[in-house]
């Protein structure tokens, strides 16, 4: 079953075709990476996609539910989770407590803070924490958090809505090699243990390569190539456009 299913999707400023009639889609438990150079329509992608902007032709659908168009609230509540490259936290509140705003909206109830907060959803706020490693942080404050550890928390914010589809926008950046691979085992073990679905940008090959079933890979709006692993990076167009730079790199002195 594909949980994400994206049909000739078209977005354009003037006359850049920043996304040119994609289409692709995303089964149930699949990791998707989604990579190409810098202006290769990428972000404009996720974001039609996640409702941050209105395509101007296509269709997008999660779960058979058309979701072209509608708002990012609207996006959330058919299933859709988002992470972002610069996270985003109530810096001056705990870890429980940002994962109870979070609940607290999805239970469409207001949210509140003080006391009020502190009671609510409690439990389920534990569970998402833990599920993410983070138990030992559960009472600190963001503002005091390693960045690695931000990255977590954001997952976990990203789960309260038990999304069907989960869209990671560079979820290694600025990590270290150990918190890269952490950051991904993590995610790994979401697909296999929550069976939700991925679909993540990362400039990062390794992680590409390594943790991906399957890569699509835009240049100037289109998809140029898609397959496993190993065929994309195979492929001498791909290589031309987009990895010759990062065999180049490895092989300076």
């Amino acid at each position: 079953m594909n949980v994400l299913v994206v049909e000739k999707l078209a977005k354009a400023y003037g006359g850049v075709r920043a996304v040119d009639g994609v289409s692709f889609t995303v089964a149930a438990g699949e990791r998707v990476a989604l990579i190409g150079p810098n202006g290769a329509g990428k972000t404009t992608l996720f974001n039609s996609i996640n409702g941050q902007i209105r395509p101007d032709a296509g269709r997008v659908t999660v779960s058979g539910a058309d979701i072209t168009g509608l708002p990012p609230h609207r996006v959330w509540r058919h299933g859709v989770g988002r992470t972002f490259q610069i996270t985003a936290t109530f810096a001056s509140m705990t870890v429980l407590e940002n994962v109870q705003v979070a609940l607290s909206t999805f239970h469409r109830r207001a949210t509140g803070f003080g006391l009020a907060l502190r009671k609510r959803y409690r439990e389920e706020a534990e569970a998402l924490i833990a599920q993410v490693g983070l138990s030992d942080a559960t009472a600190r404050a963001v503002s005091e958090l390693a960045y690695g550890d931000l990255k977590r928390l954001e997952v976990a914010v990203a789960l309260t809505n038990k999304p069907s589809l989960l869209l990671m926008d560079e979820p290694t950046a600025g990590m270290a090699g150990d918190g890269r691979g952490a950051m991904m085992s993590l995610v790994d073990s979401l697909v296999s243990d929550v069976g939700v679905s991925v679909l993540f940008t990362e400039h990062d090959m390794d992680v590409v390569f390594g943790h991906a079933d399957r890569v699509i890979v835009l240049d100037r709006g289109k998809i140029i190539a898609e397959g496993s692993p190993d065929a994309v990076r195979e492929n001498d167009t791909v290589r031309a456009v987009y990895l010759g730079a990062f065999d180049d790199a490895a092989g300076a002195p």
